[in-house]
């Protein structure tokens, strides 16, 4: 847990490191906002590069005070906890990382097209490329959660048993790697927002199928 909580601090200082660099060669005016076409349809300063930075390194900081907390409070046993935390460490770890690679993204366009008026069918690629593998990780790990009111699919129902916990977290862990593999596979193929908006309605579909499923076998099985 060290070993990944410090990788965890130097991912979540890196894009804030690699900003200030970026910031000596950016125009002191630069796109900051798509609208849903790919049209810029805000330019603003270029220290606003360090809100991406700046959200990362507060979601380490909610991170390492929150897990603190569970870990006192918490009413399960050691075993539970450490392996939540563990779980969480990985995927808030990925995250940030994800986050990495998208800020370089940005920034490189910032100073490589910083008159552009579009944004290029690559970038809406990348970002869902990027996000369809943050599902697949999260999806193969939140079926490893144990019962807790920390980390998970939490209801009421999902923290009635061990079963039912176990069966809907399953189940959302498969809706999160079919939305992921989905995603990146049709990236390829549809470019531009629409390949977002794709994403973002199989994500809810995927979502909601899950929840039902899951929820009709528990009850059948309660």
């Amino acid at each position: 847990m060290k070993k990944l909580n410090k990788i965890m601090l130097a991912l979540s200082i890196l894009p804030t490191l690699l900003t200030s660099v970026f910031l000596f060669f950016m125009n002191d005016t630069v796109p900051m906002h798509y609208n849903a076409s790919g049209a810029v349809d805000r330019y603003g300063s270029k220290y606003e590069n360090f809100i991406l930075p700046a959200i990362i390194l507060f979601m380490y900081a909610f991170y390492m005070v929150y897990t603190k907390i569970y870990t006192k409070y918490s009413t399960n046993s050691v075993e539970k906890i450490n392996n939540n935390v563990k779980i969480t460490a990985i995927l808030v770890t990925s995250i940030i990382a994800a986050f990495n690679i998208l800020q370089l993204m940005f920034l490189i366009l910032a100073i490589l097209k910083p008159d552009s008026t579009t944004f290029t069918d690559n970038v809406p690629f990348i970002i869902n490329t990027v996000m369809g593998l943050m599902l697949i990780i999260a999806g193969n790990f939140l079926p490893k959660t144990k019962r807790n009111s920390f980390i998970g699919v939490k209801t009421s129902w999902t923290q009635s048993s061990d079963l039912a916990w176990y069966e809907s977290n399953r189940a959302g862990g498969i809706a999160f790697v079919v939305t992921g593999v989905l995603t990146i596979i049709e990236s390829s193929f549809i470019k531009g927002i629409n390949s977002t908006f794709i994403m973002v309605a199989i994500l809810l579909i995927s979502i909601a199928v899950a929840y039902i499923y899951a929820y009709v076998k528990v009850k059948k099985s309660a």
